[in-house]
């Protein structure tokens, strides 16, 4: 089952970034479901605490919600995530959630490790970036507009890297979170090839102004 988790971080309208249609759950977070509703999408649930202090009503136009206390220990776009697996997710796109507060936007990225750890397929979109994480191997299509590929180690050393098809190759390299060594290549042949023996990478692809 795929699903979509809109947060309340977006810089244009969801459905520039993606097909909602393509997506068999869609959940908001919080105050999200204003960008969902101004598009009139109808999203399956909201979760949130809604202190933000917005004239939100997402029971009107949603078909469940879910209000939680302020504090707690999850994020609202966490506690999404854990909806969706209790659903049977199996594959979940976080939509937005990077460029707004720094400390939010690390939390998305743990989120990610956190769906990964329990098998599921995640990775963040936003209008100019999205990111992943990889442990094994990858192909990455190039795309028609130019963007730039980073690939950074995510927690501790990440051993027999090999980056190909790319504007800086490496092969069987070592990566570490010391150094920001894989930031700002580009794919070069129609696909970049990616993989890691050891450790995962964090997989970044930012839109070049």
């Amino acid at each position: 089952m795929n699903a979509l988790i809109i947060t309340p971080y977006l810089t244009t309208d969801i459905r520039k970034i993606t097909d909602v249609s393509a997506y068999d759950l869609i959940l908001c977070a919080d105050s999200a479901y204003l960008a969902a509703q101004k598009e009139h999408i109808k999203p399956h649930i909201v979760i949130g605490d809604f202190d933000h202090g917005q004239n939100v009503h997402p029971e009107k136009g949603a078909e469940n919600t879910v209000t939680v206390p302020c504090e707690k220990d999850d994020t609202d776009t966490m506690l999404c995530v854990k909806y969706a697996m209790k659903q049977g997710a199996d594959d979940i796109t976080i939509l937005g959630g990077i460029g707004g507060r720094l400390d939010h936007t690390f939390a998305n990225l743990q989120t990610l490790a956190f769906c990964e750890a329990n098998g599921i397929r995640a990775h963040l979109l936003a209008e100019h970036d999205e990111a992943f994480l990889l442990s094994g191997s990858i192909r990455l299509p190039k795309r028609e507009e130019a963007w730039y590929l980073s690939v950074f180690a995510y927690d501790g050393a990440c051993h027999d890297v090999t980056i190909k098809g790319t504007k800086y190759e490496v092969e069987n390299a070592a990566l570490d979170t010391n150094f920001p060594l894989g930031v700002s290549n580009e794919i070069t042949a129609d696909f970049a090839e990616i993989s890691v023996k050891e450790g995962r990478l964090l997989i970044i692809l930012s839109k070049k102004d």
